[in-house]
């Protein structure tokens, strides 16, 4: 009875120790799991976030970032190669390079940089007649184990330096030649003088005026370019002054009144005299001086110029000058204010431009805190605006409302 009971007793000590055991480690498995639970929510967290983190470093580049992986499918891109290739926000799933960017020359940089591990400097054109242009880095992206994982692309976006480096090339061309004219002229009638001593007193005269007149159009030539140069560079010194729009119009007209006698033409200043800006004077004399005489040279023999003035509601005051000759075709309306661009080149050439002038009108009112602008209708004449800035001497008691606008200015023409 007593190794019954003995028996039985044991039993019960070993049941007790093992259901003690396995409550605890029932509770420490589920004390496990759920710091198991916890750390997988901490590590997605950080995982987003890193995403987070890398889609913005990403995104904030100003280079196209495409990876991919070896079989050629895409992985992720930045918004730069969205806006470059015009790509929805992400890709879709198993999209690759050719489906997504359709360019061969991509895919065969991709393939050669899987063979060699890096490719750099190709250039690429996407689309056919478009002013895209791009430069193309690629390399080999390696695991942390230090097989290849995937490919990294790179589009550099060449536009902009394309653009600077045809502009500068135009300029160099087109200063070239607008120099190159009046220098062969000189050289021309210097050379028939040293060759001709005996030639008589008043076609030796007639040469040297035809030398002087080229090179008063050299010198000016070289002015312009220099004042160009300065207003580009912003190295132009503005002093702005209070200044008596009226007055200091009528001053530069005055001085151009020659050239509008002998067109038969009439120059009318419709201004009021309460109009002040802050201005530099030797800027807007500029203005006035291009905008003006381009109107008497190109206006119709026996017509009219119109100078007005209105203050608008942005604390300035806008100008506007019109003429009443041919007009400018439509599509010349957006190059006008390029440097050298001459709607009819041969009467250009002919009333003696250099062909800066309407660009360096539209630098002076840049420097000046304004803007210019051109409305034209073929027939009809041509209006030249700009802004210049009020004058801050101007009480609001003073301030008066002109009843029309500057395109009234057409309706008045003959």
């Amino acid at each position: 009875m007593e190794i019954i009971l003995t028996i039985l007793l044991t039993a019960a000590i070993v049941s007790l120790f093992w259901w003690i055991s396995n409550r605890s480690a029932k509770d420490k498995s589920a004390s496990i799991a759920e710091d198991l639970s916890t750390m997988r929510q901490q590590l997605q967290k950080t995982w987003t976030e890193m995403e987070h983190h890398r889609d913005a470093v990403f995104d904030a580049m100003a280079e196209g970032v495409l990876l991919c992986d070896l079989s050629g499918k895409i992985l992720f891109w930045n918004r730069a190669c969205r806006r470059l290739f015009n790509l929805p926000e992400n890709p879709l799933d198993g999209m690759t390079l050719l489906e997504a960017l359709r360019l061969h020359e991509v895919l065969e940089v991709f393939e050669r940089t899987l063979e060699k591990g890096r490719t750099m400097g190709v250039e690429l054109k996407p689309r056919r007649g478009a002013s895209l242009h791009l430069m193309l880095n690629a390399v080999v992206v390696d695991h942390s184990s230090g097989k290849p994982d995937s490919v990294l692309l790179i589009f550099h976006d060449l536009t902009q330096l394309r653009e600077l480096e045809n502009a500068r090339r135009d300029f160099v061309a087109n200063v070239s030649h607008e120099l190159r004219t009046p220098l062969s002229m000189i050289k021309g009638f210097v050379e028939t003088v040293m060759d001709h001593p005996e030639m008589d007193l008043e076609t030796r005269v007639n040469f040297l005026g035809k030398v002087q007149k080229h090179s008063d159009r050299l010198s000016l030539l070289i002015e312009d370019l220099l004042t160009i140069s300065k207003l580009e560079s912003g190295q132009a010194t503005v002093n702005l002054q209070d200044v008596h729009l009226r007055g200091e119009v009528a001053r530069v007209l005055s001085d151009l009144e020659r050239g509008a006698q002998a067109k038969q033409m009439r120059v009318n200043l419709d201004i009021a005299n309460d109009i002040r800006v802050k201005v530099d004077v030797d800027l807007l004399d500029q203005i006035i001086i291009n905008l003006v005489d381009n109107a008497i040279k190109y206006g119709r023999q026996g017509g009219r110029v119109e100078v007005k003035a209105n203050r608008n509601g942005n604390d300035q005051v806008c100008i506007g000058i019109a003429d009443d000759g041919p007009g400018i075709p439509p599509e010349s309306l957006d190059r006008i204010f390029e440097r050298f661009f001459r709607v009819d080149k041969a009467r250009s050439r002919s009333q003696g431009g250099t062909g800066l002038g309407l660009s360096i009108v539209k630098h002076i009112a840049q420097a000046l805190g304004g803007r210019v602008w051109v409305e034209s209708e073929l027939g009809h004449g041509t209006t030249f605006f700009f802004t210049l800035k009020r004058s801050d001497a101007l009480s609001s008691q003073t301030e008066l409302q002109l009843d029309k606008h500057l395109h009234a200015a057409s309706s008045a023409r003959e």
